[in-house]
């Protein structure tokens, strides 16, 4: 099944980065520039999709995230179900 199939929907409010189809040494500098960014026009919440890949993104995401000091999550679906491939970044805790 492919990542269009995957999800139909567009993602909700929140501004998102994909990170589909980058590096790992790609990924900092664009997800730095984007929490800047929402930091300072006053979002609350961002949306990034490392995708599932490998998890190599994923895993370097999240522990650049922990030491950032920003919780995040995955995003949880109409159905109730975890999306794994975005995760919910809270910009504002």
């Amino acid at each position: 099944m492919s990542f269009k199939s995957k999800n139909k929907k567009p993602l909700k409010s929140a501004p998102t980065l994909d990170l589909h189809g980058c590096r790992v040494d790609e990924v900092f500098d664009k997800v730095d520039a984007f929490i800047m960014k929402h930091q300072r026009s006053g979002t609350r919440r961002i949306k990034i999709m490392p995708g599932k890949g490998t998890g190599a993104i994923k895993k370097e995401l999240l522990r650049y995230l922990k030491l950032g000091g920003y919780p995040s999550q995955p995003e949880t679906m109409d159905n109730g179900k975890k999306n794994p491939g975005v995760l919910i970044v809270f910009l504002d805790e």
